[in-house]
């Protein structure tokens, strides 16, 4: 099963330009998260799931907390924190900087990360 949060929006810091380390700004997140949600299909219990608010905490509390320079940092800690989870088995996450470069709605790193048993 793969669960989908789509276009998240977060405030925090990141970049490394000094107009973009003293200001928060807006960063969107997407993100999908397999797993293996056959113990919740049979209990259809919260408990025996993922649970995308969770998730959602997750992502907002590594932003909040950090000021990255670089779309690829923040992208891998995100990783880092949410593969804690170890139902997570497969993760992919593509983290927007909205009207970060002249010309462009936004730049994007997309990172994918698998479970390896």
């Amino acid at each position: 099963m793969v669960i989908c949060i789509k276009n998240l929006r977060v405030s925090g810091i990141l970049g490394v330009y000094p107009e973009e380390r003293n200001k928060e700004r807006d960063i969107v997140i997407n993100a999908r998260v397999e797993y293996n949600a056959q113990a919740a299909i049979r209990s259809d219990a919260l408990e025996d799931a993922l649970d995308y608010k969770l998730i959602r905490d997750r992502i907002q509390k590594v932003v909040a907390e950090t000021k990255f320079n670089l779309l690829e940092k923040l992208a891998d800690q995100l990783v880092n924190e949410l593969t804690q989870d170890t139902r997570i088995l497969k993760l992919e996450l593509e983290i927007d900087k909205p009207r970060a470069l002249r010309l462009t709605d936004s730049v994007s790193a997309i990172i994918t990360w698998e479970r390896h048993t």
